[in-house]
């Protein structure tokens, strides 16, 4: 099966599971397959990003809202960022709930903080979804963009397609995976404070 039949038959779906996680480049590789006529950017890319998105900072949200602040009682680190947090969510509702996810490694902890306050679940779900569109259309034109400016400076990207996905989807997987593991690796490697 060429790289076409392939983003055809599976490309949504793998760009919905991309999206669930940090999923910037997932949608950047989207934005890219979409140029290159295997994916449709509008509305299908970008809806599918939205929803992806949507539906992880909403888990994150109810998971956090249910579990209360005894999610905290575990991780230092993320009680630490939930009162940083805390003073921007005061300061600049809206935006800290449409913008944490744009900035890698601290949407999670944006959630525990939106989670925790007043702001209600009507609220949170409107800005959610306005947020994921915002994300999902930004990163699928700036993927599309990266595959139109690979097309000037490479000149027929025909030839060049399938190392230039490989290296974008190996590129997603070693940042999804070092999102995911670096944290639970630096605090294994740091001896905890005497009691």
């Amino acid at each position: 099966m060429n790289l076409e039949g392939l983003f055809a038959q599976y490309g949504y779906l793998m760009l919905l599971v991309g999206s669930l996680g940090e999923g910037m480049p997932i949608m950047l590789f989207g934005g890219f397959a979409a140029h290159r006529g295997w994916l449709v950017l509008v509305p299908t890319v970008i809806v599918v990003g939205a929803l992806g998105n949507a539906l992880a900072q909403s888990i994150w949200f109810f998971s956090a809202r249910f579990s209360g602040a005894r999610i905290l009682e575990k991780r230092p680190d993320w009680a630490a960022a939930v009162e940083r947090f805390s003073r921007l969510l005061k300061r600049w509702e809206s935006p800290v709930i449409i913008g944490a996810r744009f900035i890698p490694g601290v949407s999670s902890a944006a959630l525990i903080t939106i989670a925790l306050s007043k702001v209600s679940t009507k609220r949170f779900l409107v800005l959610n979804m306005i947020g994921a569109l915002t994300w999902a259309t930004s990163l699928g034109i700036l993927g599309y963009i990266l595959g139109q400016a690979l097309e000037v400076v490479l000149g027929d990207i025909k030839s060049y397609e399938k190392p230039v996905a490989v290296a974008l989807l190996f590129a997603a997987a070693i940042w999804i995976a070092w999102h995911h593991f670096a944290h639970t690796w630096r605090r294994k490697r740091t001896p905890s404070s005497p009691k």
